[in-house]
């Protein structure tokens, strides 16, 4: 029997936890909807919400020397952040930053916790560049003009340098050295080839940085430390054919705590730095997130979540795991659908994997209808986290795949670049042939076959049903890419250069790109469309979404459009999740 998709909109995340000062409780974000900030005392397990703003919380930093926090909101979806100082004890918010049109993007407290440093578009929209803030005077320095996408890592030990990250792209980043006293100028750590990095932060001694990196032409990346005076990158642990994706080191530098994707599932490994360090089974298995240390270094704290299992808070001591936090949910987890992991060959020989569920229930004579869920990125990965759109759509008696194509990560730097350009197509074809496999499935109907994405997993779907027009039954995309010379014309000028590097210049491959752009075959589309799109999405331009319903309509297309005025590059809040739910429900309902 199919639930309410209001039920499955209700459905509560938790996130993002930070210890207190004195190790005895957590911070952390928690809601159905937008988040609220909330603090529990670990041995009491009492809760108190601390801030509930009408926007979403989108950082939460505390500071080194007592329990102030640092949040970032937007206004609406518009990732514009501003910042501001939260006193916990009286709950009182302080503006740091008051220029709505910029993004303010929080790098770290100094040391002593009477300084902090971020990046800001303020000068140019296209460009960040480092600020110094006295928090007590509220003075402001510009440390560093930037060129594009200039990310801030934080302070070292005694707070005279800053690291920094220049993203040109995706395999494009340089790691800064700023150094304050004026003393050095800017130093570029030395790459040998196109690096990627992610994680940064300065090692407890302030001599080097250990960050996440495939520095040296790595498939995959690895937790390394990095110094900067001699340019040596050592390796601290790796773990061959996977990437690590999540680390930790206790205050004392003992003992670390890493995350390795296992072909989407997590690892987790604890222990003492210098010794190998074996799998952790106290964690149900599932994809976990947010591994930090406690300030006493005796605890860790993380969340865990699985097809079945919404994400809960859990912590780690001494070689015992437990979850503190579970948030209460509409949906009882008996209702919920497992995913099993899935391949196909695609068109040259290669395997494209995913993750494949059937709806509850014996299979209906003439099989289940399907849907393909593409994620977006497109360096982006579809994992067996916990997903209540889909697990609506399982209920409503729909199969669910979620592919992932080439250009997504988890299987290594080769394969997330295996799209870039004019290989786009090759990822479509990586779509049809998944939908080859459903067909060929003994539980699937292969006449009712439906795509839904998002983002970039939109323009797939835009893609797929304009390429093959008489493949699919029923199609959804939420802020999918239609036009790639608009949507670069449109997007935030911060992201121009950076998305023209995966897509394509705009004016050396404007050919391309027009080929490559499904408005152009509108026309072409045989099946009923689903849009929806938040008015204030930075990303992809909301205009990308109207000159398709335009476009469908034009040629007397059936079409449904779902506006959102106070929504950005997804939607966050509890009653916009509601309408898309339901509105996606009902068009497949209908029409699948």
């Amino acid at each position: 029997m199919a639930l309410s998709p209001d039920i499955f909109a209700g459905t509560y995340s938790v996130g993002t936890p930070v210890f207190t000062r004195d190790s005895t409780s957590l911070f952390y974000l928690s809601g159905a909807g937008l988040a609220r900030l909330w603090r529990q005392d670990l041995e009491s397990g009492e809760r108190t919400c601390l801030a509930a703003p009408d926007e979403q919380i989108a950082i939460v930093r505390r500071s080194p020397v007592d329990d102030t926090l640092i949040l970032g909101l937007d206004t609406g979806g518009d990732e514009r952040q501003q910042l501001l100082l939260l006193n916990p004890g009286t709950g009182q918010l302080a503006p740091l930053t008051q220029n709505p049109p910029v993004i303010h993007d929080f790098g770290g407290w100094s040391p002593d916790g009477t300084r902090i440093v971020f990046a800001a578009n303020e000068r140019d929209e296209a460009h960040f560049d480092i600020h110094e803030l006295e928090l007590l005077s509220g003075s402001r320095r510009t440390i560093f003009r930037g060129e594009g996408i200039v990310t801030v890592v934080g302070y070292n030990r005694d707070g005279t340098k800053v690291a920094a990250l220049h993203d040109r792209a995706y395999g494009d980043m340089d790691l800064l050295i700023l150094d304050l006293t004026g003393t050095a100028p800017v130093s570029v750590f030395p790459r040998p080839s196109g690096t990627n990095y992610a994680s940064v932060r300065w090692s407890g001694d302030g001599t080097a940085l250990l960050a996440l990196t495939d520095h040296g032409g790595q498939e995959h990346m690895r937790l390394c430390r990095l110094d900067p005076v001699t340019g040596d990158v050592t390796v601290v642990h790796e773990a061959p054919g996977r990437d690590v994706e999540g680390w930790s080191i206790s205050p004392d530098g003992q003992i670390l705590a890493t995350i390795e994707n296992d072909g989407g599932w997590s690892v987790l490994r604890i222990g003492p730095i210098a010794e190998e360090r074996q799998p952790n089974h106290a964690v149900p298995r599932g994809v976990i997130d947010g591994l930090t240390f406690s300030p006493d270094g005796t605890s860790i704290a993380f969340t865990v979540q699985g097809p079945q299992s919404p994400p809960a808070l859990w912590i780690y001591q001494q070689g015992q795991a437990w979850p503190i936090f579970t948030p209460e949910q509409p949906v009882n987890p008996s209702e919920l659908v497992n995913f099993a992991q899935v391949a196909w060959e695609s068109f040259d020989g290669r395997d494209v994997r995913g993750w494949m569920a059937l709806p509850p229930g014996p299979v209906p004579p003439s099989g289940h209808p399907a849907v393909i869920w593409v994620h977006g990125g497109p360096v982006g990965e579809a994992r067996p986290n916990f997903r209540p759109d889909l697990q609506m759509l399982l209920r409503q008696g729909l199969a669910v795949l979620m592919p992932n194509v080439r250009g997504s990560s988890g299987r290594g730097r080769s394969w997330a670049e295996s799209d870039d350009i004019e290989k786009r197509p090759d990822a479509v074809q990586d779509l049809m042939y998944g939908r080859h496999f459903l067909g060929k499935h003994s539980s699937i109907d292969s006449t009712r076959i439906g795509l839904l994405g998002q983002s970039y997993g939109g323009y797939m779907v835009n893609a797929a049903v304009t390429e093959y027009p008489d493949q699919w039954k029923a199609c959804a995309n939420y802020y999918g890419i239609v036009d790639f010379m608009t949507t670069l014309a449109g997007t935030g000028p911060w992201r121009r250069g950076h998305r023209a590097a995966e897509y394509g210049d705009p004016v050396r491959d404007a050919a391309l790109l027009t080929r490559l752009s499904p408005i152009h075959r509108a026309g072409d589309i045989q099946v009923p469309m689903f849009v929806a799109h938040g008015h204030r999405d930075p990303r992809v331009p909301f205009s990308e979404s109207e000159q398709l319903v335009t476009a469908l309509l034009k040629h007397q297309k059936p079409v449904t459009f779902l506006k959102f005025e106070r929504a950005g590059h997804g939607f966050i809040r509890r009653e916009d999740k509601t309408r898309v739910y339901q509105g996606v429900a009902a068009f497949f309902a209908e029409h699948l």
